[in-house]
Protein backbone atom coordinates (compact mmCIF):
# COMPACT_ATOMS: atom_id res chain seq x y z
CA UNK A 1 0.00 0.00 0.00
CA UNK A 2 1.32 3.47 -0.73
CA UNK A 3 2.15 6.27 1.68
CA UNK A 4 -0.43 8.07 -0.02
CA UNK A 5 -3.49 5.96 0.03
CA UNK A 6 -2.36 5.21 3.68
CA UNK A 7 -3.20 8.92 4.70
CA UNK A 8 -6.28 8.36 2.76
CA UNK A 9 -7.79 6.47 4.49
CA UNK A 10 -6.51 7.97 7.57
CA UNK A 11 -8.40 10.65 6.82
CA UNK A 12 -11.69 9.69 6.09
CA UNK A 13 -11.26 7.65 9.82
CA UNK A 14 -13.15 10.01 11.58
CA UNK A 15 -14.51 9.41 15.08
CA UNK A 16 -18.21 8.69 15.36
CA UNK A 17 -20.56 11.88 16.13
CA UNK A 18 -21.54 9.86 19.06
CA UNK A 19 -18.17 9.75 20.58
CA UNK A 20 -17.02 13.42 19.52
CA UNK A 21 -20.23 14.40 21.52
CA UNK A 22 -19.34 12.21 24.80
CA UNK A 23 -15.91 12.73 24.63
CA UNK A 24 -16.79 16.66 23.87
CA UNK A 25 -19.98 17.19 26.18
CA UNK A 26 -17.82 16.25 29.46
CA UNK A 27 -14.98 18.61 28.76
CA UNK A 28 -18.32 21.12 27.95
CA UNK A 29 -19.79 20.31 31.39
CA UNK A 30 -16.38 20.28 33.19
CA UNK A 31 -16.29 24.19 31.86
CA UNK A 32 -19.69 25.09 33.05
CA UNK A 33 -19.76 23.56 36.48
CA UNK A 34 -16.25 25.09 36.64
CA UNK A 35 -17.24 28.61 35.60
CA UNK A 36 -20.50 29.13 37.02
CA UNK A 37 -19.73 29.45 40.59
CA UNK A 38 -17.05 32.30 39.10
CA UNK A 39 -19.91 34.01 37.51
CA UNK A 40 -22.36 33.73 40.59
CA UNK A 41 -19.33 34.42 43.14
CA UNK A 42 -21.47 37.99 43.45
CA UNK A 43 -24.47 36.67 44.48
CA UNK A 44 -23.76 33.74 46.38
CA UNK A 45 -20.68 35.34 48.53
CA UNK A 46 -23.10 37.14 50.44
CA UNK A 47 -25.19 34.21 51.62
CA UNK A 48 -21.40 31.82 52.44
CA UNK A 49 -18.99 34.79 53.45
CA UNK A 50 -21.50 37.95 55.35
CA UNK A 51 -20.07 41.09 55.41
CA UNK A 52 -21.00 44.50 55.70
CA UNK A 53 -18.75 45.24 52.41
CA UNK A 54 -20.21 43.47 49.05
CA UNK A 55 -16.52 43.61 47.39
CA UNK A 56 -15.23 41.95 50.74
CA UNK A 57 -18.02 38.80 50.62
CA UNK A 58 -17.38 38.37 46.53
CA UNK A 59 -13.58 38.32 46.73
CA UNK A 60 -13.97 35.75 49.83
CA UNK A 61 -16.26 33.90 47.21
CA UNK A 62 -13.64 34.06 44.30
CA UNK A 63 -10.97 32.94 47.17
CA UNK A 64 -12.91 29.79 47.31
CA UNK A 65 -13.04 29.91 43.27
CA UNK A 66 -8.96 29.52 43.64
CA UNK A 67 -9.20 27.11 46.57
CA UNK A 68 -10.61 24.42 44.18
CA UNK A 69 -7.46 24.86 41.84
CA UNK A 70 -5.77 23.64 44.71
CA UNK A 71 -6.67 20.15 44.41
CA UNK A 72 -6.20 19.98 40.45
CA UNK A 73 -2.94 18.75 40.83
CA UNK A 74 -3.59 16.20 43.78
CA UNK A 75 -6.49 14.83 41.23
CA UNK A 76 -3.62 14.65 38.31
CA UNK A 77 -1.15 12.74 40.85
CA UNK A 78 -3.85 10.19 42.09
CA UNK A 79 -6.25 9.88 38.73
CA UNK A 80 -3.47 10.36 35.95
CA UNK A 81 -1.75 7.29 36.09
CA UNK A 82 -4.66 5.30 36.20
CA UNK A 83 -5.98 6.57 33.26
CA UNK A 84 -2.44 6.22 31.28
CA UNK A 85 -2.01 2.29 32.46
CA UNK A 86 -5.60 0.85 33.44
CA UNK A 87 -8.59 3.11 31.64
CA UNK A 88 -9.35 6.11 29.67
CA UNK A 89 -12.39 5.75 29.78
CA UNK A 90 -13.84 4.59 33.16
CA UNK A 91 -11.54 7.62 34.68
CA UNK A 92 -13.34 10.07 32.44
CA UNK A 93 -16.77 8.70 33.43
CA UNK A 94 -15.76 9.39 37.30
CA UNK A 95 -14.83 12.18 36.69
CA UNK A 96 -17.86 13.68 35.09
CA UNK A 97 -19.98 12.52 37.47
CA UNK A 98 -18.11 13.65 40.13
CA UNK A 99 -18.73 16.91 38.50
CA UNK A 100 -22.39 16.84 38.17
CA UNK A 101 -22.87 15.41 41.59
CA UNK A 102 -21.08 18.10 43.41
CA UNK A 103 -22.55 20.99 41.59
CA UNK A 104 -26.02 19.70 41.97
CA UNK A 105 -24.96 19.64 45.51
CA UNK A 106 -23.93 23.49 45.48
CA UNK A 107 -27.27 24.31 44.35
CA UNK A 108 -28.99 22.95 47.22
CA UNK A 109 -26.31 23.54 50.21
CA UNK A 110 -27.81 25.34 52.91
CA UNK A 111 -26.14 29.24 53.52
CA UNK A 112 -24.71 30.00 56.91
CA UNK A 113 -28.01 32.29 57.99
CA UNK A 114 -29.23 28.61 58.36
CA UNK A 115 -25.79 26.46 59.41
CA UNK A 116 -23.63 29.23 60.32
CA UNK A 117 -19.99 29.24 59.38
CA UNK A 118 -20.22 25.37 58.42
CA UNK A 119 -22.16 26.35 54.91
CA UNK A 120 -18.43 27.97 53.96
CA UNK A 121 -16.55 25.14 54.92
CA UNK A 122 -18.58 22.44 52.91
CA UNK A 123 -18.56 25.08 50.18
CA UNK A 124 -15.11 24.84 50.17
CA UNK A 125 -15.18 21.25 50.73
CA UNK A 126 -16.86 20.86 47.65
CA UNK A 127 -15.16 23.36 45.24
CA UNK A 128 -11.61 20.73 46.33
CA UNK A 129 -13.60 17.60 45.51
CA UNK A 130 -14.60 19.60 42.08
CA UNK A 131 -10.82 20.51 41.47
CA UNK A 132 -9.79 16.69 42.73
CA UNK A 133 -12.22 15.35 39.78
CA UNK A 134 -11.46 18.56 36.57
CA UNK A 135 -7.52 17.54 37.54
CA UNK A 136 -7.39 14.81 35.14
CA UNK A 137 -10.39 15.84 32.61
CA UNK A 138 -8.24 18.16 30.29
CA UNK A 139 -5.68 15.53 30.42
CA UNK A 140 -7.73 12.27 29.63
CA UNK A 141 -10.00 13.86 27.16
CA UNK A 142 -6.93 15.31 25.60
CA UNK A 143 -4.49 12.00 25.16
CA UNK A 144 -8.04 10.46 23.39
CA UNK A 145 -8.71 13.27 21.30
CA UNK A 146 -5.15 13.28 19.81
CA UNK A 147 -5.55 9.38 19.16
CA UNK A 148 -8.59 9.99 17.38
CA UNK A 149 -8.10 12.05 15.71
CA UNK A 150 -6.92 11.55 11.80
CA UNK A 151 -3.45 12.27 10.48
CA UNK A 152 -3.40 16.01 9.23
CA UNK A 153 -6.15 16.82 11.22
CA UNK A 154 -5.32 16.90 14.75
CA UNK A 155 -5.20 20.48 15.15
CA UNK A 156 -8.60 20.92 14.13
CA UNK A 157 -9.93 17.90 15.87
CA UNK A 158 -8.09 19.67 18.89
CA UNK A 159 -9.43 22.83 18.55
CA UNK A 160 -12.74 21.38 18.49
CA UNK A 161 -12.91 18.90 21.04
CA UNK A 162 -10.72 21.51 23.68
CA UNK A 163 -11.11 24.29 22.11
CA UNK A 164 -15.45 24.78 21.16
CA UNK A 165 -16.50 22.28 23.51
CA UNK A 166 -14.71 23.90 26.31
CA UNK A 167 -16.30 27.48 25.15
CA UNK A 168 -19.88 25.90 24.74
CA UNK A 169 -19.76 25.12 28.45
CA UNK A 170 -18.27 28.48 29.56
CA UNK A 171 -20.98 30.25 26.91
CA UNK A 172 -23.46 27.96 28.07
CA UNK A 173 -23.13 28.96 31.63
CA UNK A 174 -23.13 32.45 30.88
CA UNK A 175 -26.25 32.13 28.77
CA UNK A 176 -28.05 30.51 31.83
CA UNK A 177 -26.53 33.29 33.78
CA UNK A 178 -28.06 35.68 31.69
CA UNK A 179 -31.46 34.44 31.08
CA UNK A 180 -31.82 33.92 35.37
CA UNK A 181 -30.86 37.70 35.53
CA UNK A 182 -33.10 38.80 32.56
CA UNK A 183 -36.46 36.15 34.10
CA UNK A 184 -36.11 37.73 37.72
CA UNK A 185 -35.47 40.91 39.71
CA UNK A 186 -32.11 41.94 40.65
CA UNK A 187 -32.83 41.08 44.43
CA UNK A 188 -34.44 37.41 43.61
CA UNK A 189 -31.02 36.24 41.89
CA UNK A 190 -29.03 37.27 44.55
CA UNK A 191 -31.59 35.62 47.10
CA UNK A 192 -32.37 32.22 45.03
CA UNK A 193 -32.18 32.37 42.15
CA UNK A 194 -28.21 31.81 42.03
CA UNK A 195 -28.77 28.26 42.99
CA UNK A 196 -30.42 27.48 39.60
CA UNK A 197 -27.33 27.36 37.45
CA UNK A 198 -25.78 24.85 39.84
CA UNK A 199 -28.97 22.47 40.09
CA UNK A 200 -28.94 22.75 35.83
CA UNK A 201 -25.19 21.52 35.72
CA UNK A 202 -26.37 18.43 37.82
CA UNK A 203 -29.08 17.37 35.69
CA UNK A 204 -26.68 18.48 32.34
CA UNK A 205 -24.95 15.82 33.72
CA UNK A 206 -26.94 13.16 33.27
CA UNK A 207 -26.76 13.36 29.73
CA UNK A 208 -22.78 13.39 29.88
CA UNK A 209 -22.50 10.48 31.53
CA UNK A 210 -24.75 8.92 29.15
CA UNK A 211 -22.58 9.52 26.56
CA UNK A 212 -19.55 8.97 27.87
CA UNK A 213 -20.50 5.04 29.04
CA UNK A 214 -20.64 4.51 24.79
CA UNK A 215 -16.95 5.49 24.40
CA UNK A 216 -14.46 3.36 22.96
CA UNK A 217 -11.17 2.14 24.91
CA UNK A 218 -8.49 3.86 23.64
CA UNK A 219 -6.14 3.02 25.56
CA UNK A 220 -3.68 -0.13 24.16
CA UNK A 221 -1.39 -0.51 27.35
CA UNK A 222 -3.51 -2.34 29.49
CA UNK A 223 -2.08 -4.62 32.13
CA UNK A 224 -2.57 -8.54 31.10
CA UNK A 225 -2.65 -9.63 34.71
CA UNK A 226 -5.35 -8.75 37.23
CA UNK A 227 -4.92 -5.30 38.02
CA UNK A 228 -6.62 -5.21 41.25
CA UNK A 229 -3.12 -6.79 42.16
CA UNK A 230 -1.10 -4.66 44.24
CA UNK A 231 2.14 -5.02 42.63
CA UNK A 232 1.25 -5.01 39.44
CA UNK A 233 -0.49 -1.87 39.68
CA UNK A 234 2.25 -0.07 42.10
CA UNK A 235 4.82 -1.72 38.53
CA UNK A 236 2.99 0.36 36.08
CA UNK A 237 2.04 3.48 37.62
CA UNK A 238 5.90 3.69 38.57
CA UNK A 239 6.24 3.20 34.80
CA UNK A 240 4.29 6.50 34.36
CA UNK A 241 5.85 8.61 36.68
CA UNK A 242 9.28 7.38 34.94
CA UNK A 243 7.82 8.52 32.10
CA UNK A 244 7.25 11.84 33.36
CA UNK A 245 10.46 12.01 34.86
CA UNK A 246 12.54 11.90 31.43
CA UNK A 247 10.15 14.50 29.99
CA UNK A 248 10.53 17.07 32.88
CA UNK A 249 11.64 19.64 30.49
CA UNK A 250 8.24 19.42 28.61
CA UNK A 251 6.40 19.29 31.71
CA UNK A 252 7.75 23.22 33.03
CA UNK A 253 6.85 23.92 29.11
CA UNK A 254 3.48 22.84 29.40
CA UNK A 255 2.84 24.74 32.55
CA UNK A 256 3.25 28.03 31.49
CA UNK A 257 2.10 27.14 27.95
CA UNK A 258 -1.54 26.81 29.92
CA UNK A 259 -0.53 29.33 32.71
CA UNK A 260 -0.35 32.41 30.16
CA UNK A 261 -3.74 31.70 28.93
CA UNK A 262 -5.54 30.42 31.37
CA UNK A 263 -4.65 33.51 33.19
CA UNK A 264 -6.44 35.31 30.55
CA UNK A 265 -9.01 33.27 30.34
CA UNK A 266 -10.36 33.51 33.26
CA UNK A 267 -10.07 36.99 33.42
CA UNK A 268 -12.12 37.24 30.68
CA UNK A 269 -14.27 34.78 31.36
CA UNK A 270 -14.72 35.47 35.42
CA UNK A 271 -12.34 38.64 36.40
CA UNK A 272 -14.08 41.22 34.35
CA UNK A 273 -17.48 40.30 34.72
CA UNK A 274 -16.88 40.60 38.37
CA UNK A 275 -15.90 43.86 37.94
CA UNK A 276 -18.70 45.25 36.28
CA UNK A 277 -21.28 43.28 38.48
CA UNK A 278 -19.47 44.34 41.90
CA UNK A 279 -17.16 47.13 41.64
CA UNK A 280 -18.72 49.04 39.03
CA UNK A 281 -22.37 48.50 39.60
CA UNK A 282 -23.44 47.56 35.68
CA UNK A 283 -26.61 46.13 34.78
CA UNK A 284 -25.74 42.05 35.47
CA UNK A 285 -28.62 41.15 32.30
CA UNK A 286 -26.35 43.03 29.69
CA UNK A 287 -22.80 42.10 31.72
CA UNK A 288 -23.95 38.47 31.11
CA UNK A 289 -24.95 38.85 27.65
CA UNK A 290 -22.06 40.56 26.80
CA UNK A 291 -20.41 37.65 28.01
CA UNK A 292 -22.34 35.43 25.99
CA UNK A 293 -21.53 37.07 22.54
CA UNK A 294 -17.77 36.98 23.52
CA UNK A 295 -18.54 33.31 24.14
CA UNK A 296 -19.30 32.55 20.25
CA UNK A 297 -16.16 34.15 19.26
CA UNK A 298 -14.43 31.45 21.09
CA UNK A 299 -16.64 28.52 20.05
CA UNK A 300 -15.41 29.63 16.68
CA UNK A 301 -11.99 30.34 17.00
CA UNK A 302 -11.43 26.48 17.59
CA UNK A 303 -11.30 24.52 14.73
CA UNK A 304 -10.24 27.44 12.53
CA UNK A 305 -7.50 28.11 14.97
CA UNK A 306 -6.54 24.38 14.73
CA UNK A 307 -6.93 23.99 11.32
CA UNK A 308 -4.04 26.93 10.96
CA UNK A 309 -1.80 25.34 13.24
CA UNK A 310 -2.50 21.69 10.35
CA UNK A 311 -1.64 24.34 7.66
CA UNK A 312 1.23 26.34 8.88
CA UNK A 313 2.71 24.38 12.00
CA UNK A 314 1.18 24.18 15.58
CA UNK A 315 4.22 26.05 16.64
CA UNK A 316 4.26 28.97 14.19
CA UNK A 317 0.53 29.74 15.19
CA UNK A 318 1.17 29.71 18.94
CA UNK A 319 3.86 31.58 18.72
CA UNK A 320 2.28 34.64 16.98
CA UNK A 321 -0.77 33.77 19.01
CA UNK A 322 0.76 34.14 22.13
CA UNK A 323 3.04 36.69 21.29
CA UNK A 324 -0.96 38.98 20.62
CA UNK A 325 -1.83 37.98 23.50
CA UNK A 326 0.50 41.07 25.04
CA UNK A 327 -0.71 43.91 23.77
CA UNK A 328 -4.11 42.13 23.81
CA UNK A 329 -4.21 42.24 27.65
CA UNK A 330 -3.66 45.74 28.13
CA UNK A 331 -6.90 46.51 26.38
CA UNK A 332 -8.70 45.76 29.80
CA UNK A 333 -6.83 48.93 31.11
CA UNK A 334 -9.55 50.43 28.95
CA UNK A 335 -12.26 49.43 31.64
CA UNK A 336 -11.37 51.19 34.31
CA UNK A 337 -14.56 53.04 35.12
CA UNK A 338 -18.27 52.34 34.67
CA UNK A 339 -18.83 51.93 31.64
CA UNK A 340 -21.19 49.56 29.65
CA UNK A 341 -19.98 50.22 26.31
CA UNK A 342 -15.90 50.06 27.40
CA UNK A 343 -16.67 46.86 29.03
CA UNK A 344 -17.98 45.60 25.75
CA UNK A 345 -15.03 46.52 24.01
CA UNK A 346 -12.24 45.13 26.02
CA UNK A 347 -14.56 41.91 26.00
CA UNK A 348 -14.63 41.59 22.34
CA UNK A 349 -11.26 43.09 21.41
CA UNK A 350 -9.36 41.26 24.04
CA UNK A 351 -11.65 38.52 23.93
CA UNK A 352 -10.52 37.89 20.46
CA UNK A 353 -7.18 36.68 20.96
CA UNK A 354 -7.40 34.74 24.19
CA UNK A 355 -10.34 33.16 22.16
CA UNK A 356 -7.49 32.19 19.23
CA UNK A 357 -5.09 31.15 22.52
CA UNK A 358 -7.37 28.84 23.54
CA UNK A 359 -8.24 27.25 20.76
CA UNK A 360 -4.70 26.10 20.26
CA UNK A 361 -3.14 25.58 23.87
CA UNK A 362 -4.83 22.32 24.37
CA UNK A 363 -2.95 20.58 21.45
CA UNK A 364 0.44 22.52 21.71
CA UNK A 365 0.88 21.23 25.71
CA UNK A 366 -0.37 17.48 24.86
CA UNK A 367 2.11 17.33 21.61
CA UNK A 368 4.84 18.23 24.48
CA UNK A 369 4.37 14.87 26.20
CA UNK A 370 4.31 11.18 25.00
CA UNK A 371 1.54 8.76 24.79
CA UNK A 372 3.09 6.71 27.90
CA UNK A 373 2.54 9.14 30.06
CA UNK A 374 0.60 11.54 28.23
CA UNK A 375 -2.30 11.91 30.50
CA UNK A 376 -0.94 11.85 33.53
CA UNK A 377 1.84 15.02 32.16
CA UNK A 378 -1.31 17.15 30.56
CA UNK A 379 -3.41 16.85 33.87
CA UNK A 380 -0.25 17.59 36.16
CA UNK A 381 0.81 20.38 34.08
CA UNK A 382 -2.90 21.86 33.81
CA UNK A 383 -3.46 21.43 37.50
CA UNK A 384 -0.11 22.94 38.67
CA UNK A 385 -0.71 26.10 35.80
CA UNK A 386 -4.33 26.41 37.15
CA UNK A 387 -3.26 26.42 40.90
CA UNK A 388 -0.92 28.91 40.46
CA UNK A 389 -1.60 30.98 38.19
CA UNK A 390 -5.76 30.27 36.58
CA UNK A 391 -7.31 30.38 39.73
CA UNK A 392 -5.57 33.39 41.16
CA UNK A 393 -6.32 35.32 38.49
CA UNK A 394 -10.49 36.95 39.11
CA UNK A 395 -8.94 37.48 42.92
CA UNK A 396 -5.84 39.02 41.42
CA UNK A 397 -7.76 41.43 39.09
CA UNK A 398 -10.26 42.82 41.21
CA UNK A 399 -7.03 43.27 43.85
CA UNK A 400 -5.28 45.10 41.79
CA UNK A 401 -8.37 47.58 40.60
CA UNK A 402 -9.43 48.01 43.96
CA UNK A 403 -6.34 48.43 45.51
CA UNK A 404 -5.25 51.68 42.01
CA UNK A 405 -2.67 48.83 40.22
CA UNK A 406 -4.32 47.75 37.78
CA UNK A 407 -1.78 47.80 35.43
CA UNK A 408 0.32 45.27 36.64
CA UNK A 409 -2.61 43.03 36.11
CA UNK A 410 -1.64 42.90 32.01
CA UNK A 411 1.94 43.23 32.76
CA UNK A 412 1.86 39.38 34.73
CA UNK A 413 -0.30 38.21 31.22
CA UNK A 414 2.14 39.09 29.04
CA UNK A 415 5.21 38.38 31.37
CA UNK A 416 3.67 34.36 31.57
CA UNK A 417 3.10 34.74 28.09
CA UNK A 418 6.46 35.22 26.97
CA UNK A 419 8.11 32.60 28.82
CA UNK A 420 5.13 30.51 27.59
CA UNK A 421 6.71 30.70 24.35
CA UNK A 422 10.68 30.70 25.56
CA UNK A 423 9.90 27.20 27.51
CA UNK A 424 8.26 26.03 24.40
CA UNK A 425 11.02 26.09 21.88
CA UNK A 426 13.44 25.18 24.38
CA UNK A 427 11.01 21.56 25.15
CA UNK A 428 10.82 21.08 21.27
CA UNK A 429 14.23 21.57 20.41
CA UNK A 430 15.36 18.62 22.65
CA UNK A 431 13.22 16.80 20.61
CA UNK A 432 9.84 16.58 23.10
CA UNK A 433 7.19 16.80 20.77
CA UNK A 434 5.71 14.13 20.18
CA UNK A 435 2.51 14.73 18.02
CA UNK A 436 3.39 16.15 14.65
CA UNK A 437 0.64 16.67 11.98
Amino acid sequence: MSLNSVKSDQKVERPPKRVTAGLGGGVALEWYDWNIYGLMAAFLGPHFFPSDNPVTSTLSALAVFGVGFIARPLGAVLLGPLADRFSHRKVMILSVTTMCVTSFLMGILPTSETIGIAAGFILVGLRLIQGLSTGVEAGVANAVAIQLAPRGERGRYLGLVAGTFIQCGIVGSAVISYVASLAMPADALAAWGWRIPFILGGIFGIVVILLRRTLPETLTQKAEDETSELDVVTDRIGLVWASVWKVRLALLAVIFVIAGVTVATYSWNVGLPNLANTIYKEDPALVFLILVGMGVLFIIAGPIVGRMADVYGAGRVFTILRLLLVPASFVMLLYSQPGILSYALVMFVGGTVVASNMGLYNYIATSLMPKSARTTGVSLGTGIAAAVFGGTASYLLLFFRVNDLYWVFPVYISVLSIRSIVFYWLAVRRGHQYVQG
